[in-house]
């Protein structure tokens, strides 16, 4: 398997580089960068700090209304160990197993196991700071709470240490045959698209369906989330949820559990177990399948290479529109950042338009619909033209081929702005259909009416155009190229948060402007507004019209000079 002998210092150094490619700030970083960087992290920061708040609050309504400490703890417990197993499994995936210099890592003088020992550490401390970011939040907010003593607090770091080790054997486990279904299906690229919108579906209508099946099973009980029926199904879970409920009472069931020194003393056996199981297994599954399963993934990934394919003159749009498409079609990666959500978005809407309609309708009214309804096609338009906001930094190793065909910049750039605008814009012409279609039936309540569906869907193919725009400019400003490897990105740059903040501030922006003006009072030199539909939609169509001339003037105008100045 290897022709070197495993060296320390070897993996020092792989180690070293990867943290150097993807986090290091070299002395020619701008300043503007830097600032840029500085931002992004700030923002974080205050994001987490409002998390944290919330989940204080929800840690001080759940533990003093309804006094189930020990019950919180395996709930919380579960909740974080499966998210940082989610979490963990897609870094494995993308780090060791998608990620583009494996190819050149291979022709080093390294064995396969130093490349794997190496990217491990890294994703052994993704997970790391994972699950302390998202544990330490609840275990502290329950300390406080509880009034907990010092020596909880420092049960409460190592129960969160002991917890990093589950998700990453599991993740490690999980990667292979997962790596091994991908590499035997790698080619076929509308398969493998077809698979994940009908996954993505299936996910998302069962999550919003068991949901909407709750609340209503809370509504017609007349029950609330600490209602005596419910507390006693908490209880019962945390009495079943093994091995989660060890974690739980590691940290306080001498306290809250009632446990013996002897059922103190098998939660941790159980638990070593446990984890020397995962680990023994996860062990033997990479060390055995890593190297095999990159190099069989290059040699796949190559075999579509060895198709006969006659060389067609074809005219220079249609050249770069079906090279656009391709690019994106063939990535695992890019087919689901972007024609995957596109084609899914439809049924997404829908189901979450309806748990909202059904919710916001009983307890606010009926006239919040249309702003609703405008408020999540937005959101999911955000997320779809979001990849626009990537349209150079996917080049990677063939951006300057971009520079030598002869055609001009503004042509290609716009060619992918006609691509992404195409699909959002069918993405959303059938979230309108399908959400209109349904409430401006009998079925649906007449919640909608024609003016409403035509007015939200102009309105947000209006946006798809600008949000497209606004990406698409991020990127030619500050684009993020990955030369290792294939050039793919297997991970979202700065441009892609920043696309992702602006549409969703829009969506809520729109949404609660439709929604609250649609019964609140409100005139503007003696016309009526609120209440007045026609002119919330007509107020919402000459600000985004507004919007959408300023961005593609910002996305076009001087193009040719602004794209000439990118260098990698």
């Amino acid at each position: 398997m290897e022709k070197t002998p495993f060296s320390m210092q070897s993996v020092k150094t792989l180690f070293r580089l990867d943290l150097k490619s993807r986090y290091g700030i070299s002395q020619g970083t701008g300043h503007l960068k830097k600032l840029a960087q500085a931002g992004n992290a700030l923002f974080f920061i205050l994001v987490y700090a409002v998390l944290v708040t919330g989940i204080y609050y929800l840690s001080n309504v759940f533990v003093t209304r309804s006094g189930l400490r020990i019950e919180f703890l395996v709930i919380i417990a579960t909740f974080t160990i499966a998210l940082a197993t989610i979490i963990s499994t897609s870094t494995v995936i993308k780090n060791l197993y998608q990620n583009g210099d494996n190819e050149m890592l291979l022709r080093f003088p390294v064995s396969g196991k130093e490349i794997l020992v190496a990217k491990s550490i890294y994703c052994y401390l993704h997970n790391l700071v994972t699950c302390l970011l998202t544990m330490l939040p609840f275990y502290i907010s329950f300390g406080i709470v509880t009034h907990a003593s010092v020596g909880d607090y420092f049960a409460y770091i190592g129960i969160v240490l002991l917890s990093t080790l589950l998700p990453f054997f599991i993740a490690n486990i999980i990667a292979v045959p997962v790596m091994k279904v991908l590499n035997l299906v790698k080619n076929q690229f509308l398969l493998v698209l077809i698979f994940t919108i009908i996954v993505i579906c299936g996910v998302f209508v069962l999550y919003l369906v068991s949901l909407s099946n709750v609340l209503k099973y809370l509504k017609d009980s007349n029950q609330t989330i600490f209602s005596a029926d419910m507390i006693a199904r908490y209880k019962h879970f945390a009495q079943n949820a093994y091995p989660f409920n060890w974690y739980a009472e590691i940290i306080n069931g001498k306290k809250y559990a009632g446990l013996s020194n002897g059922q103190y003393a098998l939660r941790f056996l159980y638990m070593f177990l446990v984890n020397v199981a995962f680990g023994v297994g996860a062990y033997f599954v990479t060390t055995r399948e890593y190297y095999k399963t990159i190099l069989y993934g290059i040699e796949t990934q190559k075999a579509s290479f060895k198709k006969k394919i006659k060389d067609v003159r074809r005219p220079v749009w249609y050249a770069l529109f079906r090279r656009e498409f391709y690019l994106i079609l063939r990535s695992f990666n890019y087919s689901f950042q972007y024609f995957a959500m596109a084609c899914a978005a439809p049924v997404m809407v829908f189901f979450c338009n309806r748990l909202a309609a059904t919710m916001g309708t009983e307890s606010v009214g009926a006239s919040i619909m249309p702003g609703l309804t405008l408020m999540v096609i937005v959101i999911f338009v955000t997320i779809i033209v979001s990849f626009a906001s990537t349209c150079i930094s996917r080049e990677g190793n063939c951006f300057y081929h971009t520079k030598i065909i002869p055609v001009s910049y503004t042509n290609q750039i716009l060619v992918k702005f006609l691509l992404y605008t195409m699909t959002g814009s069918l993405s959303v012409a059938l979230s309108c259909a399908v959400s209109g279609g349904y409430y401006t039936s009998e079925a649906g309540g007449h919640l909608l009416t024609p003016l409403d569906v035509g007015a939200i869907f102009g309105i947000a193919e209006m946006l798809v155009l600008s949000l497209t725009c606004l990406s698409m400019i991020a990127d030619i400003k500050s684009p993020t190229f990955n030369v290792s490897g294939d050039g793919e990105l297997v991970a979202a740059n700065k441009n892609v948060a920043l696309a992702l903040i602006v549409g969703i501030v829009a969506a809520i922006a729109y949404g609660l402007f439709t929604m609250l003006f649609s019964f609140f009072p409100f005139s503007i030199g003696g016309v009526p507004i609120g209440g007045n539909m026609n002119a919330i939609y007509l107020i919402l169509s000459g600000v985004t019209l507004l919007l959408l001339a300023g961005s593609l003037a910002g996305l076009f105008v001087n193009l040719n000079k602004r794209y000439q100045k990118i260098i990698p």
